[in-house]
């Protein structure tokens, strides 16, 4: 059946006789949240996305964004409350090496009292290198060619970011995403143009792919020169295709197995794997009634089957352990979303499937909430995907507890979806 609202997930939910009983989670399971250095903490002012946000091409400018550069140690307080292991968090390049070979020790410092925060309330970091920033003085190579990631050059800076930050914070850091939504990168930035840097060339985009492709095996090679016992992945936008009324989702995102192959080593004459676990988004499921859907984030079709199947599907295909580097509900500042799904019954209900794929044997790390406070989704405040709100209008950015908060600490404080939970939410909207 298309899954076009809630009540439509609640009768394929049923169908698929996912078990109401309590569902419990693997004793170890990463339960965590997502959150990104620039949508947390706003322009630095050395970024590309500084340069985009300058040039005026964005609708609302993140100045500080949610204070999180200052307010670390709050925010890790509130995802320790919620009885949360893990934290993936990312490090901003640009504040580390505004210029090129000049490094900033207050910055160094500052990702270092990050990292041992989490570290002291019981949260594993997740470091992501990349996360759809850069320098900008990457944007004027050497060579004179094009910038950014059109360049060869910055696959070389990267690796050697990548060395210098695994010498510099690998002792405390096991797992690691070198580059986040590459494939989403590619696109929006180069292709559609919605994203910094803002181009429409296809064979910009088909040279950053490659890129792309490069930079993870030059940063994990890097990594692993300094920690051979690093876990290291990058994760890929995934979202599923519902061809048919009664047919499985299947796969529209061609880079994203592209990429993957590429990191396994598959097609080339010395093959050698450049993943330790596949890491990746999933948000949404797309038919051919709801192409216009994703236009906006808090009308992104909810299809929480097509978690189960992703999870199947690179399990089946890559045969390592996975984890859901992002999964997460968006509303419209403060209105309630037309196909009545809530936070709470998104997470509920995605937890379900993919605990659904581990009973059938698919080796699953952990879960990586989005996110955990409302923040700067890149041109806009408008979405919200916070477990803890914030007013914008408010000048002390204070974080608001929501319903959905309550619901994610009883998940991982009880290492799995309780029967109350179930029973509340399961196949439900609210």
């Amino acid at each position: 059946m298309a899954v076009r609202t809630a009540q439509d997930a609640a009768s394929l939910t049923r169908a698929q006789g996912v078990p109401g009983a309590e569902q419990t989670f693997p004793k170890g399971f990463m339960w965590g949240v997502a959150t990104a250095e620039y949508q947390n903490s706003g322009d630095d002012g050395t970024s590309n996305w500084s340069e985009f946000e300058r040039e005026g091409h964005v609708a609302e400018k993140s100045g500080i964004a949610a204070d999180g550069y200052r307010r670390y140690a709050e925010d890790l307080d509130l995802a320790k409350g919620m009885g949360l292991n893990s934290y993936r968090m990312s490090l901003e390049w640009s504040r580390i090496e505004p210029r090129r070979g000049v490094f900033d020790p207050d910055a160094i410092s500052h990702y270092h009292a990050v990292i041992d925060a989490a570290i002291a309330r019981g949260l594993t970091p997740v470091v992501t290198l990349s996360h759809f920033t850069y320098p900008a003085w990457l944007d004027h190579p050497l060579s004179g060619g094009p910038g950014g990631w059109e360049s060869p050059e910055t696959v070389i800076e990267f690796r050697d970011f990548a060395f210098w930050a695994a010498q510099e914070y690998g002792s405390k850091v096991r797992y690691w995403l070198t580059l986040n939504e590459p494939n989403g990168e590619a696109l929006t930035g180069y292709l559609v143009g919605v994203f910094a840097p803002g181009k429409r060339n296809p064979l910009a985009y088909s040279r950053v792919l490659d890129h792309f492709n490069q930079a993870h095996r030059a940063a994990y090679g890097a990594i692993k020169s300094v920690y051979p016992g690093a876990m290291v992945s990058f994760n890929p936008f995934v979202f599923k295709y519902q061809k048919g009324a009664a047919a499985r989702a299947e796969s529209l995102n061609p880079n994203q197995n592209a990429m993957l192959d590429a990191a396994m080593g598959y097609g080339q004459a010395s093959a050698s794997c450049t993943l330790d676990y596949v890491a990746f988004d999933y948000y949404y499921a797309l038919n051919t009634g709801n192409f216009y859907d994703v236009l906006h984030d808090w009308d992104w079709p909810v299809y929480p089957q097509g978690l189960y199947e992703t999870c199947q599907d690179l399990y089946h295909r890559y045969h390592l352990p996975l984890m859901i580097a992002e999964n997460g509900l968006a509303t419209r500042s403060d209105h309630t979303r037309s196909d009545g799904w809530t936070a709470s019954a998104y997470v509920v209900n995605h937890l379900a499937q993919l605990r659904r794929a581990m009973a059938e044997g698919v080796p699953v790390l952990g879960y990586m909430l989005w996110s955990l406070t409302d923040n700067y989704e890149w041109g806009s405040f408008e979405p919200r995907f916070g477990l803890f709100t914030i007013d914008r209008k408010d000048p002390s950015l204070t974080r608001l507890r929501t319903e959905a908060a309550d619901t994610y600490q009883a998940i991982a404080t009880h290492d799995g979806l309780t029967p109350a939970l179930l029973e509340r939410y399961l196949g439900k909207s609210h």
